[in-house]
C-alpha cells in the first residue's frame, strides 16, 4: 500500500516541469514568431525602400540627361577627368547624386553618367544606374581627318613648282556662298606641307600664306597614301560612284523631277553637285575616281576626288583644273595635280608625286600651279562637308570634338545597375 502510494506521488512531480517546459517552448515560438513577423516587415520595407533608391536614381539618369547641355562644366570636361554634381532631393523624400566621367582620348567624346539614389527611409541602401554616352561631332566644323588628309590645303611627297600669279592660302575660309551653311569656328592652317622642302620651287610673283606658310613632315612615306584613317586604299577606290578617264570635261549641276519633286540627278555623269545652299544638290558629294590625264574646266565640282593608282606600272594620274573652274572638297592620291588659269580649289589636297610615269604633269613633279590667278584655299568646312556627306565619316577621325550638346547613348549595352 506504502508503495503504491509513493509511486502516485512520483507520477504527480512530473507534472510541473513538463508544464514549464512546454511554457517556455511556447515562448520560444512565440518570440520567434514575433522576430519572424518583425524581420519580414523590416525586408518589406527595405524592398519598398530599395524600390524606392532605384526609382530616384532613374528620375535622376532621365534628369541630368534631359538636362545636359546646362552641367557645369561638362563643354570644357577634359578625357580623363570627371564631374560631381550635388544631391538633389525629389518630391517623396528620395535623392539623388550624379558623376559624369569622360572616358575618350580627346577625339570623339564619350562619356558614362553615373547616378546614385537614395530613398526616403533608413534601409534604403542605394541603387546606382549608370549610362554610356557619346558627343558624336556635328558635320562642319569637326575637323574630320582621313589619315594625314587634310592638316593643309596642300600635303605633298615630292616637288612642288608654283608658277606667276598663283598661290596656296591656309587660312581658313569658308566657300562663296555657304557662310550659312558653316557653323565652325575658323582654323587655320600651314599653307603647304611638304617631306622635303627643299623641292618647294615658287616664282617671284607666286605667294603661300597660312600658319606657317611653309611646314616640313617627314613621316609623310608609303603608308599615308595606303591607309586614310581606318579606310585602305582599295577601299576608297571601290566607293568610287563615277569615274573620270582620259579627257575634258565641263562639270556642272542637273536636277531631274520625280512625282512633282525637283530633285538632284545623280545619274547625271557630269554631276557633281551645287554651290547653292538652296539647290538640291548642294549635298550631293559623290566619291570621284580620276584616271590617267583628266582636266575639269569652267563650271564647278564638289566632292572626294580620288587619283587613280595603278601599282604594277607605277603609274599615278593627273588632274588640271582650268578655266574659271571652282572645286571644293578633298583631293588625294599618287600623281599630280596643276590648278591654273583663273580656278579655285577650297578645301584640302594630299598627293604623291613620286611615281615613275615621267609623262603626266610634264615632269615628275606632283604639284603645279601655273598660267595665271589660280588658288588653292584651305577651308574645314569644305572638307567635312564633303567628308560627312560623301558617307567617309564612318572611317574619319575628329580633331576638334566641339561642345558636348546633344549627347546619345552609345548603344545596347549602355545601361548598368548596381545595387549596394
Amino acid at each position: 500500500m506504502r508503495g503504491a502510494i509513493l509511486r502516485r506521488l512520483d507520477e504527480r512531480g512530473i507534472v510541473l516541469p513538463t508544464v514549464i517546459f512546454v511554457l517556455v517552448v511556447m515562448s520560444v515560438m512565440v518570440v520567434a514568431a514575433l522576430l519572424t513577423a518583425d524581420d519580414e516587415g523590416r525586408s518589406a520595407r527595405a524592398m519598398r525602400e530599395s524600390g524606392a533608391a532605384f526609382y530616384a536614381a532613374e528620375a535622376g539618369l532621365h534628369e541630368v540627361y534631359a538636362g545636359w547641355d546646362s552641367i557645369p562644366g561638362i563643354d570644357t570636361l577634359a578625357p580623363g577627368t570627371e564631374i560631381a554634381l550635388e544631391w538633389r532631393s525629389l518630391t517623396g523624400g528620395g535623392r539623388y547624386q550624379a558623376t559624369v566621367h569622360r572616358w575618350d582620348d580627346g577625339a570623339q567624346p564619350m562619356y558614362q553618367l553615373e547616378v546614385m539614389g537614395r530613398g526616403p527611409g533608413s534601409f534604403s541602401g542605394a541603387r546606382i544606374l549608370s549610362l554610356a554616352l557619346t558627343s558624336g561631332p556635328g558635320g562642319p566644323g569637326s575637323g574630320y581627318k582621313l589619315g594625314e588628309c587634310c592638316e593643309a590645303p596642300v600635303t605633298v611627297r615630292g616637288g612642288v613648282n608654283i608658277e606667276d600669279d598663283t598661290g596656296i592660302d591656309g587660312h581658313d575660309t569658308h566657300p562663296p556662298g555657304w557662310g550659312d551653311e558653316c557653323t565652325n569656328e575658323l582654323e587655320d592652317k600651314p599653307g603647304i606641307v611638304m617631306k622635303d622642302t627643299t623641292r618647294l620651287v615658287a616664282e617671284d610673283n607666286s605667294w603661300i600664306d597660312g600658319e606657317p606658310p611653309i611646314a616640313q613632315n617627314t613621316d609623310l612615306d608609303d603608308v599615308t597614301w595606303e591607309q586614310f584613317g581606318d579606310l585602305s586604299w582599295d577601299s576608297l577606290s571601290e566607293m568610287a560612284e563615277k569615274v573620270f578617264h582620259d579627257g575634258t570635261f565641263r562639270p556642272n549641276p542637273s536636277t531631274k523631277w520625280v512625282d512633282g519633286v525637283e530633285v538632284c540627278n545623280t545619274s547625271d555623269p557630269l554631276n557633281l553637285g551645287s554651290p547653292d545652299p538652296t539647290h538640291p544638290c548642294f549635298d550631293y558629294f559623290p566619291v570621284v575616281l580620276i584616271s590617267d590625264d583628266v582636266t575639269f574646266e569652267y563650271g564647278y565640282g564638289q566632292g572626294i576626288f580620288v587619283l587613280a593608282w595603278d601599282e604594277a606600272t607605277q603609274q599615278g594620274s593627273e588632274f588640271d583644273l582650268e578655266r574659271d573652274l571652282t572645286v571644293n572638297g578633298v583631293i588625294l592620291g599618287k600623281g599630280c595635280v596643276e590648278p591654273e588659269e583663273n580656278s579655285r580649289f577650297y578645301g584640302g589636297i594630299l598627293v604623291d608625286g613620286n611615281y615613275r610615269n615621267l609623262h603626266l604633269c610634264n615632269s615628275d613633279l606632283d604639284y603645279d600651279m601655273n598660267d595665271g590667278d589660280a588658288t588653292v584655299q584651305w577651308s574645314t568646312c569644305a572638307v567635312d562637308r564633303a567628308i560627312v556627306n560623301s558617307g567617309l565619316d564612318e572611317w574619319a577621325e575628329v580633331t576638334n570634338p566641339g561642345d558636348a550638346g546633344g549627347v546619345q547613348p552609345l548603344g545596347m549595352r549602355s545601361f548598368g545597375e548596381i545595387i549596394q
